[in-house]
């Protein structure tokens, strides 16, 4: 799965947003606020990943349980595919 491509992350002030551009603006009508993981996420999603694999990449990069990983990235991706977001 990977995001769908036409997006920008950019960091506006003290906050980490995607902006919808393209495509992307036809499915979602406003920007994505991202924290550090999230944006960390989104930007592994731009390359395919499975669901595990994105959980190796988020504990290699954070120090974070193999369970909480797993649940942060279901909870996120659930979020993504809520606005069909995702290429899968």
């Amino acid at each position: 799965m990977r995001i769908i491509s036409s997006f920008h992350v950019r960091k506006i002030v003290d906050e980490i947003v995607a902006v919808p551009t393209g495509e992307a603006a036809k499915k979602l009508s406003g920007i994505v606020s991202l924290n550090p993981v999230s944006k960390f996420l989104f930007e592994e999603l731009r390359n395919e990943h499975t669901e595990q694999s994105l959980v190796s990449a988020l504990m290699n990069e954070y120090a974070v349980d193999q369970c909480t990983a797993e649940a942060d990235i279901k909870e996120f991706l659930d979020y993504l595919r809520s606005f069909n977001l995702l290429i899968e």
